[in-house]
């Protein structure tokens, strides 16, 4: 007995070791800085120091050294890291000590860095190896920048789906461990159907892009070394249904893996080869580049031989390029291995935007590296464009294959666990569905073997080969997928949910804005400044020149934000910081401070104001239809076919669908429209800004003098200067919506304060963004920068895009025209229903049976009173169908009084500010300066006009 006690008595020299370490004071540690030192060396230098000179060998007397070096720099950076995880919580002070790096690893479990690490293995897959082709599909400013808007959205939609993980309460309420626990929680039992249904379609489908990936990789390794042994004009063609049934058999074995805990060590060699092969597809990608010694493809991408075609296959790459995004699915299954606190939302929101700004960036790398390599010839699947090194090549294919299994697995097992688990429920006393048998294997544990589970994993797996052998189209096949799942699982679901969960009512303001803050207030500034006259910015800078172009923005900039800086005082009256009243609206505020005179005059300007923009759009909507035809003309016959068309009839067209639109009653009735038309005018500012760029770096050059565009005589540059100042005038328009947008804000802190910041911001942003496109174009065009960025076809190619961007051009122009229509419809139909309050014509509204399913009612004064408006307006743009000059007018004529003088007056008056006053002094000059300018720019576009006319 005495030695059984001494036998467990005695104490290893390691385990002793870290007995001694758990003391926190260090009692009985007598290392020093040289121990560590030594021990570090024994631990590093070991036999693989005898073969560094044959690595060396392989990589030449440049690489090899570097190599070694950046390893070093590694290394020395993960220690470093390391050093500090020691302890914990607190790296000095702990109080725990992790004696080795699983104990670390395990402390830390569940945090944002390891949330980014689920994400990015998630997503990272085979997808990524597609993006390269649709970049050559899309051309080099669409490709990217499709990879952009994808990215955000998908941020939009996780940080939605953050706060659905708890309900009803998103800190404190009951976990939804699960996408479709979620959906079932917050949208009820028929949504979980649909949502259900989609999403096993998708895990389904993805099974067979695997299979075809797969296939696809095994066949790539032997025709790698096919053409490695016989050169690349061997002929190496190889079918791909024999490695599909390859696949197909080890899925069948691997699918009998019970369930997802059975199978960890899968998904982990899975994750592994995912990012293995998605770097070598990288810097094959980047050494193709460098060994072409250029940079392959161009603007418009891969051309094709007819439009009906292009337009297919830019629709595929956006497929391919959402299947690269499918991270909103499995979300909330990442966050459920979050620690609280803090809260796992916040948490997760973090970890979202570190993730995907990574594989954005990596997706882009991928994607840029991998056209620029291969340009027009870029294939599908990045991996099989490369033959040599024919080794790397094959490693490449072979870690894909390996992911793939797992992953076929991942997608498929949540698809057994629910067809299983209904079997059971179904028929809980059937022994084919039940019973398990055993089986014993040599070494390995005994094998549970389960004959429904063998039957339909088997059919499950076969069905999926059967599939992919018959459509064996890579990149046709992940479009699909993409595009199926893309919309619902990223948008729809995410956004109902978190409108349900946050108990927002339908068409609130909270509902389309979700909440009101300097952010919020920031959108709705961009949105209303952003609109159709950014188009006419280029031609302007083209009249000003390098100097007086972008410093004449910067002026109307500032007159702009000091307009909008003595607004925020005139929110609440009469006292500014307290009120009680407050100002909802610009007309409210003139009234309320200056008078009823003031309001009188004040309103002539803002109703003038709301008749040239009805003018302005039927305009600009007309030119952007004929735009859209003479450019599918000049692709068709050439960039020197005489493609002329009328505007008139396109003015028409425009007036009749306004005719139509302008039944929507009032404001509540058509905030969706509201939405899709700041949504455009977002889309074809960009595309014009980026078709600007793109047509620069295609020249070589920057067109464009400092005087700007030369003209027959010295009068003539005056008028045309003058048109200019009108055209960009028209480009600020905020004041006049400026205090609708503070009065969506929430307080604390005051409306004021905030209001300030927004307004810095504001103006830095569209300032930023009117020089981007005002400067890139005439940087592109020079002394031929047309009036209308989109329409004046300095653009031809890529002409589906040029096509695009007007067509939003013209969504844009149908809510527009309404936005700035329904005050004057709401005001005139007022005054006629106080006049005449027994009249059936203006009071009555009919209800049209066959449309009685809608919520649309008919009124006859509406109808002819808003149809004779629309007929109006659209008469005189055709009588006048001069964009720059007549912008230029409108720019000018409601400036000066909108943005200038009400604002500075109103200022004066609320602040009590006598007229000796210096400062008082100071803002009349400023009106008066600002007057000479705009009535300068007033005439100049008048003369336009008359001038343009006859």
């Amino acid at each position: 007995m005495a030695g059984g006690i001494e036998h467990n008595t005695e104490t290893p020299l390691l385990l002793a070791t870290f007995s001694g370490s758990s003391d926190s004071n260090g009692i009985g540690k007598k290392g020093t800085i040289w121990t560590a030192g030594a021990h570090i060396i024994t631990g590093v230098i070991g036999a693989g120091v005898l073969s560094l000179s044959w690595s060396i060998a392989q990589l030449g007397w440049i690489a090899g050294p570097l190599a070694i070096i950046l390893f070093a720099v590694v290394t020395l950076f993960a220690t470093t890291i390391l050093c500090d995880c020691y302890k914990s919580p607190d790296s000095l002070l702990g109080p725990t000590i992790n004696h080795t790096l699983l104990e670390a690893a395990g402390f830390y479990l569940g945090t944002l860095w390891t949330a980014v690490a689920h994400i990015i293995s998630a997503v990272i897959g085979a997808g990524v190896l597609s993006l390269a082709w649709c970049t050559a599909q899309l051309g080099w400013i669409a490709g990217p920048i499709t990879m952009l808007c994808f990215a955000v959205v998908t941020y939009i939609s996780a940080s939605l789906i953050c706060d659905c993980y708890r309900s009803p309460d998103p800190i404190t309420g009951t976990r939804n461990p699960s996408y479709i626990d979620a959906v079932r929680v917050n949208l009820g039992k028929k949504w979980t159907w649909l949502c259900g249904l989609l999403q096993y379609v998708s895990f389904y489908g993805t099974g067979i892009a695997y299979v075809i990936t797969s296939a696809t990789s095994m066949r790539e390794i032997q025709r790698s070394n096919c053409y490695h042994k016989g050169g690349e004009k061997a002929v190496c063609q190889t079918g791909t249904n024999n490695f599909m049934l390859i696949f197909g058999i080890i899925q069948i074995v691997t699918s009998q893996i019970p369930n997802f805990h059975n199978m960890a060590w899968l998904s982990v060699v899975a994750a592994l080869m995912s990012f293995c092969y998605s770097f070598i597809g990288l810097g094959l990608g980047f050494s193709k580049v460098i060994d072409n010694r250029g940079i392959k493809g161009s603007i418009v991408g891969v051309p094709t031989k007819s439009a009906a075609q292009k337009i297919w296959l830019v629709f595929q790459a956006l497929g391919d390029i959402a299947f690269a995004y499918p991270y909103s699915i499995i979300l909330l299954e990442i966050q459920d291995t979050l620690k609280s606190p803090p809260p796992e939302n916040q948490t997760m929101k973090k970890a979202s935007i570190n993730a995907i700004v990574i594989t954005t960036f990596f997706y882009l790398c991928c994607s840029c590296f991998g056209y620029a390599a291969f340009g027009n010839d870029t294939p599908g699947n990045l991996l099989t464009g490369f033959y040599e090194p024919f080794w790397l090549v094959d490693f490449a294919n072979a870690c894909i294959v390996l992911h793939l299994v797992g992953g076929y697995q991942v997608y498929s097992q949540p698809v057994f666990a629910f067809v299983e688990k209904w079997a059971t429920q179904k028929y809980p006393q059937n022994r084919f569905i039940n019973n398990f048998y055993a089986i014993k294997l040599p070494v390995l544990p005994a094998l549970q073997l389960n004959l429904f589970r063998l039957c339909f994993r088997t059919l499950y797996v076969i069905s999926t080969t059967a599939i992919a052998m018959a459509f064996p189209y890579f990149n046709q096949v992940l479009g699909i997928l993409g595009a199926l799942n893309f919309w619902p699982m990223t948008i729809y679901f995410p956004v109902e949910m978190y409108i349900v969960q946050r108990k927002i009512g339908a068409w609130t303001r909270k509902w389309i804005l979700l909440e009101g803050n300097e952010w919020t207030a920031l959108a709705h500034l961009i949105t209303a400044v952003i609109g159709s006259g950014v188009l006419s910015l280029a031609w302007s800078m083209a009249q000003l020149g390098w100097v007086a172009g972008p410093l004449t923005m910067l002026v109307f900039a500032c007159v702009s934000l000091t307009s909008v800086f003595l607004l925020c005082n005139c929110y609440k009256s009469p006292d500014p910081e307290t009120g009680p009243d407050r100002n909802g609206c610009y007309l409210d505020a003139v009234q309320k401070i200056l008078g009823k005179r003031n309001a009188w005059f004040c309103g002539i300007a803002v109703r003038i104001n709301f008749i040239k923009l009805a003018i302005i759009y039927t305009i600009t909507s007309a030119s952007s239809i004929q735009a859209i035809q003479k450019s599918n003309c000049y692709h068709d016959q050439g960039h020197k076919a005489t493609c002329g068309y009328e505007s008139t009839r396109y003015m028409v067209i425009f007036g009749l669908i306004q005719v139509i639109v302008s039944q929507i009653p009032d404001f509540p009735n058509m905030k969706w429209l509201s939405v899709v038309a700041a949504v455009m005018s977002f889309t074809y500012s960009i595309i014009g800004s980026a078709l600007g760029l793109a047509k620069v770096i295609e020249n070589g050059e920057i067109k464009g003098s400092i005087t700007g565009l030369p003209s027959s005589t010295a009068a003539e540059k005056v008028w045309l200067v003058a048109q200019a100042l009108g055209n960009i005038a028209f480009a600020f328009p905020f004041s006049l919506i400026f205090l609708e947008v503070q009065d969506t804000l929430k307080a604390p802190p005051p409306e004021k304060i905030t209001m300030k910041k927004v307004s810095i911001m504001t103006s830095c942003i569209t300032t930023f963004f009117y020089l981007c496109c005002g400067g890139f174009g005439y940087a592109a065009f020079g002394n031929s920068t047309p009036g209308n960025l989109l329409t004046g076809f300095g653009f031809y190619e890529p002409y589906w895009l040029v096509d695009f961007a007007n067509a939003c051009v013209i969504l844009h122009l149908v809510g527009g025209y309404q936005v700035f229509s329904q005050p004057i419809f709401a005001e005139v139909e007022r005054w006629f229903a106080r006049k005449f309050p027994d009249s059936k014509f203006v009071h009555k509204n009919h209800t049209l049976k066959p449309l009685s399913m809608l919520p649309f009612s008919l009124n006859f004064m509406r109808l002819f009173f808003r149809t004779a408006y629309v007929a109006i307006m659209t008469g005189i743009a055709v009588l006048f169908p001069y964009f720059n000059q007549v912008v230029g007018v409108s720019g000018a004529i409601t400036f000066w009084p909108i943005v200038v003088y009400f604002p500075v007056e109103m200022y004066l008056t609320q602040k009590r500010i006598e007229s000796w006053k210096s400062k008082a002094i100071m803002l009349r000059v400023f009106t008066m300066v600002c007057l000479v300018v705009i009535l300068y720019a007033f005439v100049g576009s008048i003369r336009g006009v008359i001038v343009a006319r006859f």
